[in-house]
């Protein structure tokens, strides 16, 4: 059998017929074989050259013959099959060439005459592609002879006659090809002294030019190149149109007065030097007084420098920037800043470009100098902003960290202090909300200056933001002298400000942090004198407070509680207990007060006094109000499915609930989804929640009294509210706070307050409910002096739901039987 160099993939078989033709394929020694389950499954990137196929006629012969013609188009394939194949089959399913094996036919010979065939068949092939590609690349030159924009001649070396030539000739020369063909070349072209004998080396001519029919000259570069045109050796001549090219040269010319003209009008200073840094060219930017730039020409920097007056540094700083740029042949930028002899300051950003003339073979630089003194005093502007507060002019907080990190890096006394002290104006908010921040910006410039006038040149004074100070004092001798400091900068900001013709007063609270004891850090100890502020604030206020490891541990136990209650609500740890209220008059339980309990898994219950504050000061509380009024509506359409009295739950709401613009209306829609009557809710809030914010809350609670909700006051008689605030927000109820009623039966002053109160809410049409009420005396008193409801641990503690339902029913029907 003869050696075949093709690749063979054959399609794998179940059958003596596919193991007897593997078998005597692969014994075929220059011949590689692979096998394959489908020719279908085949990559078309694995397939080597010089291939032939053998697949099995089955129901997929149509797929797998579409498949080679597409992904193997110039490959040959045999057909094989274990029964006779019939013509119609052949014709339908074979190769063109008939190319095929049956067993039935089946012998080496045969093999090796299909083998050899298709090995023919890729030699064919193959001789066809390089063929094609040759002819590709004839048909590719003859396009680049016929299309290309530069004028190409094939010419005869022995006649120097044209034996061919392009469109482009044609067209540029303006005669017929078969005017052109035949022509010695030198009838196209003047006369040229070339030396013949490098004519046709390849050199390019400069300067030439050809003829064309009308006479006209048109100027040209052109080489000539030997190559061979259908067997003999011809001279190949380009010649290209370089009349843009010249035009080109001529509007360079025309142009130089024009970029000079340009040059002159620039907004920024032009010059030019020479190597020696000596003046060629300036621009009237550079100088305005046109002698002067004459005057300048050939001269140097000292010179302009010693004309005009200006420092030695003005020409020593620009001859170092031009030698560093001849040097390293670079760009060199640098800002200068020139005072003239009025003390006008300029800021210039200047740059030296250096060129290199070819001419003259020397360097020249350009001088291309830019005004930023705006840029200059933005940026110093800017720089004044990012560390000063723009409204005081006091240091701000970058500047005061930088300087209190300096201030601990530089303190080495074992004998004295530094002392953080960090305090805000009281109640700022209110004087903002209510004079307008107007006023509050002119208070706060008042407060710094102030401070000012009482601080030493080391000490540092910044204002945070808002209305938050902070002080560093260095060298304090002792506690005592920054408790005097202290008490000095009260004293002071306690005095009365006038402020657009009137007088405003105010307080400050102060947190006080000493280094080294309470921390070596700028933030901890202005972290640990914020905290002293809040105790300062808990205490009163218009005081200061010292840090003590106490209130660290306050601290870490509020931010414990904070974190601990954001979870509360999603891990179901909150809980409504409800107290109920009885009436005077029916002696049954009229209503409820809906109370939050909190049941911590590892603390166990915490009081409301630990948690409401913080939940108030972090702003949890909004989330928690929402929850206590889904809640007690969700329990009020249990109840009222259980058949229980219908009588108002009242909701405590918090003045930073009252601050959300759409409040009212998630009372209302929370109530309409549960079905609740409107008359079966009552909100109830005190006084100081009612000032936070008192056009909101006159606003949502005029919009909730058209629906029919209740408006209770809580705490009445503590607060600061004016009567005028009562009466706008139209409350039905006030609730006469516990520490009247604690000792209602012994103190006549807390009688006459009950009485006082009862009274009005009478006069203005409202009711009126004691809280606090824990014996029997106290209930009678309130009786007899027209109190409408009780409150308190005489009848009940606050219970779970469950508990609250069974009490109502055994209360009721107990008073049904007296």
């Amino acid at each position: 059998m003869s050696l075949k160099h093709i690749t063979i993939y054959i399609e794998e078989f179940d059958h003596d017929f596919y193991n007897r033709l593997l078998r005597d394929i692969t014994n075929i020694e220059t011949c590689n074989v692979h096998s394959f389950h489908s020719i279908l499954d085949i990559k078309p990137g694995t397939i080597q050259e010089s291939a032939v196929f053998f697949f099995w006629n089955d129901p997929k012969v149509l797929d797998k013959q579409k498949f080679i013609f597409e992904q193997f188009p110039e490959s040959p394939y045999i057909l094989l099959s274990v029964e006779p194949l019939a013509p119609n089959e052949l014709a339908r399913a074979a190769h063109p060439t008939y190319l095929h094996l049956t067993e039935e036919i089946y012998s080496i010979g045969i093999l090796d005459l299909v083998l050899n065939f298709a090995e023919r068949l890729i030699e064919d092939m193959n001789r066809s592609i390089a063929y094609d590609k040759i002819r590709e690349k004839v048909i590719v030159l003859q396009n680049v002879f016929e299309e290309s924009l530069d004028i190409l001649m094939q010419i005869d070396p022995g006649t120097k006659q044209i034996i061919n030539a392009n469109k482009q000739a044609v067209v540029v020369l303006d005669y017929p090809l078969e005017e052109i063909v035949g022509r010695e070349f030198s009838f196209f072209m003047p006369p040229v002294e070339v030396d013949e004998d490098e004519e046709f080396e390849g050199n390019l001519i400069e300067s030439t030019a050809l003829k064309t029919k009308s006479g006209k000259l048109i100027p040209t570069e052109s080489s000539f190149r030997l190559f061979p045109v259908n067997g003999k050796m011809a001279i190949w001549a380009t010649f290209r149109d370089i009349t843009e090219r010249k035009r080109s040269q001529e509007q360079v010319k025309n142009q130089k007065a024009f970029y000079e003209f340009i040059l002159d009008n620039l907004d920024s200073d032009i010059a030019v030097l020479n190597a020696n840094f000596q003046y060629e060219y300036t621009n009237p930017v550079f100088l305005s007084d046109k002698e002067l730039r004459k005057w300048l020409f050939k001269k140097t920097d000292v010179d302009l420098a010693e004309r005009l007056e200006l420092p030695a540094d003005f020409h020593e700083k620009r001859k170092k920037y031009l030698e560093i740029a001849a040097k390293e042949n670079e760009i060199v930028q640098f800002e200068e800043l020139i005072q003239d002899s009025n003390d006008k300051v300029t800021y210039l950003l200047r740059k030296y470009i250096p060129i290199d003339d070819t001419e003259t073979d020397q360097k020249r630089f350009i001088s291309f100098g830019v005004d930023i003194t705006e840029r200059k005093l933005s940026e110093e502007r800017i720089t004044y902003l990012a560390y000063y507060d723009a409204l005081t002019g006091l240091s701000n907080r970058t500047l005061f960290i930088d300087h209190a990190n300096q201030a601990l890096k530089n303190h080495k006394s074992t004998e004295t202090l530094l002392a953080f002290y960090f305090f805000d104006i009281d109640n700022f908010k209110f004087i903002n909300d209510s004079l307008g921040h107007t006023k509050g910006d002119i208070l706060l410039q008042m407060v710094g200056a102030r401070l000012k006038r009482v601080m030493t040149e080391v000490d540092t004074v910044a204002r945070f933001g808002g209305d938050e100070f902070a002080i560093l004092k260095v060298d304090v001798p002792n506690k005592s002298a920054a408790a005097e400091f202290a008490q000095k900068i009260l004293d002071i900001l306690s005095q009365p400000f006038h402020i657009m013709g009137r007088d405003l007063f105010t307080t400050i609270s102060m947190g006080i942090a000493l280094s080294p004891n309470d921390g070596i850090s700028s933030l901890e100890l202005l972290k640990n004198a914020d905290t002293a502020m809040y105790k300062a604030k808990e205490l009163g206020r218009n005081n200061y407070k010292f840090y003590t490891n106490e209130l660290i541990l306050r601290s870490e136990k509020r931010l414990y509680i904070e974190n601990s209650l954001r979870k509360a609500i999603q891990n179901e740890e909150l809980l409504l207990f409800f107290q109920p209220k009885i009436s005077t008059v029916t002696n049954q339980v009229c209503g409820a007060e809906a109370l939050i309990r909190w049941k911590h898994p590892e603390r166990g219950w915490v009081p409301p006094v630990e948690f409401i504050p913080v939940a108030e000061d972090s702003g949890i509380i909004e989330r928690i109000g929402d929850w206590v009024l889904e809640e007690a509506c969700r329990l009020k359409k249990v109840w009222k499915e259980q058949n229980l009295p219908t009588f108002p739950v009242s909701i405590n709401v918090s003045g930073k609930q009252l601050a959300r613009a759409n409040w009212s209306h998630r009372v209302q829609s929370t109530i309409l989804q549960y079905n609740i009557n409107p008359e079966e809710i009552e909100l109830e809030l005190t006084e100081s929640s009612i000032m936070e914010n008192p056009e909101k809350s006159i606003e949502a609670f005029e919009y909730l009294s058209g629906l029919g909700i209740k408006v209770s006051i809580d705490d009445f008689g503590t607060g600061y509210s004016s009567l005028s605030y009562l009466k706008k927000i139209n409350a039905d109820v006030l609730k006469i706070d516990r520490s009247f009623v604690i000792d209602l039966e012994l103190n006549e002053d807390d009688r006459a307050i009950c009485k006082a109160i009862i009274n009005m809410a009478h006069s203005l049409g409202m009711e009126v409910i004691a809280e606090g009420v824990e014996n029997v005396a106290q209930r009678d008193l309130l009786h007899d002096l027209g109190c409408h409801m009780i409150q308190g641990y005489l009848y009940s503690k606050p219970l779970p739901a469950e508990d609250f339902v069974v009490f109502v029913q055994k209360f009721n029907e107990s008073a049904k039987t007296k």
